[in-house]
């Protein structure tokens, strides 16, 4: 390795990836283990998916990576490690990291991956090698079909029903929930050929975003949120209304041919049987009780349960109207009245921003503690349009993102904090002068990484209205009751109002879960989104604790690229790779 250059350009860097490789998969195919780690920084991180375990793994450090591959690479057999030609061997100064994307094959399967370099010394060393599997060999996925059955002979609604009727009779995975991830995940296994049946319980495909605020909008560009095998429209809004994203998922679930089952709920309790590996499920259906046996139930119901409003004395003596978020439509109906919005969060944004900008008399802002702000435009720039540029595949950022380990980029955006606050230095001063308790988050990890930790947004307009005063701020303090005419506080204060409106967030998703599964199941298969010790999703797309039973959650990007690595741990649990248990 000492032909490897530190000061490799981006025009030397093909044959800097190469080399490395070269070395890797020499290691790789000897089984090395102590060569094989050297190569890594001694803060090297592997982020495995699928490849070494049937699960997703991230190692940091000699150590770690050291005792992880002694018991799983004496088992695994990787070959044929090439340069992928596709993608762009880039380089970047600022970073100082060579990215380059390889493939590999194992006895199975076909995988692909990606490395981050950095010179240390007169080697070049990985920064990050991600590894994830695509297909297994024999069961790779479909592409699109030709569009004429059987010499032209049979229509194809006739072949439509056909399918649909033998995914209903007997569905090998049952999905809860048609929202963007079932039906991303519905999508991928229909080309993965695993039958696959959604339960929906709204009346239409789409009413979980049809039925919020009117104004909302989406405040990731349309290539980040664009379904699984689609691209937006090249004049497509960046940002995507609420009607528009929910006329885009029905639309998405007629295109992909996804069999689904609205107005539809599944009764308490289902039961599992080890023996024959499968569910006994029975639907609600149109008033109709309906018996299914699945292999497996996804659910995608996402990860937050019902609404949460606080139990306030005296509700019965208030004259005004009270509701949840849930429940706020247009803004205009509160024209002329005091309004007080309970929480400073995303929703709470959104909505008081409507209230302002639509002739209420007055909109008051109630923060407890502290938010973590950071404006979308910052976020757009500085992260999105970076992975997810417009017009571009989002399959090209979405992999791009999954290589980068959520431990790595926790300490990323720890150590860009100063940077981040002083980009933002006017808005943040602006808030804080005008009331508003903003931070950084736990260690300064700033909003985008607070996302796939705890769920979060990012402002779009509200900062702006609060420095100006037309949105107040009622800090440090919360609700302790209603009165005849508003609210009183726990520091003694009180507030007048003819409207309050509860941005108090939701249950916790295992309320939900217990009313399906029950307590004893419930209680395996949460808490479901944050992230593990590793810095790997908790649950999401990967064994949930009770066999059978998974999650498929998260954003957009989520849904539309784990759904493959479900997809693959299903596909071998039914081709008898690995055992269908909870774990990997």
């Amino acid at each position: 390795m000492n032909n490897f250059s530190p000061n490799a350009t981006a025009v030397e860097g093909d044959n800097t990836a190469r080399a490395w490789l070269d070395t890797f998969a020499s290691v790789l195919s000897k089984r090395d283990i102590p060569s094989l780690v050297s190569l890594f920084l001694e803060t090297g991180w592997l982020r495995d998916n699928l490849v070494f375990t049937w699960t997703h793994r991230s190692l940091c450090g000699h150590d770690p990576i050291t005792k992880y591959l002694s018991s799983t690479l004496p088992n695994t057999r990787i070959t044929n490690v090439q340069l992928e030609e596709t993608v762009q061997v880039s380089f970047s100064s600022e970073r100082n990291i060579l990215e380059a994307a390889f493939t590999f094959e194992t006895p199975n399967a076909y995988g692909r991956g990606m490395i981050m370099l950095q010179p240390a010394g007169n080697e070049w060393k990985a920064l990050v090698v991600y590894m994830t599997l695509v297909d297994i060999k024999g069961h790779e996925e479909r592409g699109s079909e030709s569009g004429l059955y059987e010499n032209h002979t049979k229509t194809w609604n006739e072949v439509l029903q056909e399918r649909q009727a033998a995914i209903e009779k007997d569905p090998h995975v049952i999905i809860l929930g048609a929202a963007q991830s079932g039906l991303n995940v519905g999508a991928r296994f229909r080309q993965m050929d695993i039958p696959t049946l959604l339960i929906e319980q709204s009346d239409r495909v789409g009413d979980v975003w049809r039925n919020r605020y009117p104004s909302l909008t989406l405040h990731t560009p349309n290539t980040h949120h664009s379904m699984l095998y689609t691209r937006p429209a090249t004049n497509a809004p960046k940002f995507t209304p609420r009607d528009k994203v929910a006329t885009m998922l029905e639309q998405y679930a007629y295109n992909q041919d996804l069999v689904i089952w609205t107005r539809s709920t599944i009764a308490p309790y289902p039961t599992y049987d080890p023996e024959s590996k499968r569910w006994t499920v029975k639907v609600i259906r149109n008033s109709k009780e309906i018996i299914l046996h699945p292999f497996h139930i996804i659910l995608g119901i996402g990860t937050l349960g019902k609404p949460y409003v606080p139990s306030l004395p005296g509700r019965e003596l208030f004259s005004g109207e009270s509701l949840h978020a849930t429940n706020f439509k247009h803004p205009s109906l509160y024209a002329g009245k005091k309004t007080i919005v309970v929480g400073a969060c995303q929703t709470s944004a959104d909505i008081c921003q409507d209230l302002a900008t639509h002739g209420v008399a007055s909109v008051m802002m109630v923060q407890r503690s502290s938010t973590v702000v950071a404006s979308a435009e910052y976020i757009q720039k500085n992260n999105l349009d970076v992975l997810w540029p417009m017009h571009t595949d989002p399959l090209v950022g979405d992999f791009q993102a999954a290589a980068m380990p959520f431990g790595l980029f926790k300490l990323m955006s720890i150590a860009g904090s100063s940077k981040r606050v002083a980009d933002q230095k006017e808005m943040l001063e602006g808030l804080l002068n005008a009331g508003l308790n903003v931070n950084e988050g736990p260690e300064g990890v700033g909003q985008f990484f607070l996302v796939f930790q705890r769920l979060g947004g990012a402002d779009n307009g509200t900062a702006d209205l609060i420095i100006q005063g037309k949105v107040k701020i009622k800090q440090g303090t919360e609700p302790a009751a209603f009165t005849s005419n508003g609210l009183t506080f726990k520091d003694g204060s009180t507030l007048d109002a003819d409207v309050v409106i509860f941005a108090t967030g939701y249950e916790p998703i295992k309320n939900t879960v217990h009313e399906i599964f029950g307590e004893d199941i419930a209680n395996t298969v949460t808490p479901v989104w944050g992230l593990d010790e590793e810095g790997e999703s908790i649950r999401g797309y990967k064994p949930s604790g009770h066999p059978g039973l998974w999650w498929a959650i998260g954003e957009f990007m989520s849904s539309r690229y784990y759904s493959k690595s479900l997809a693959l741990q299903i596909k071998a649990r039914e081709l008898g790779m690995v055992g269908n248990d909870i774990s990997p």
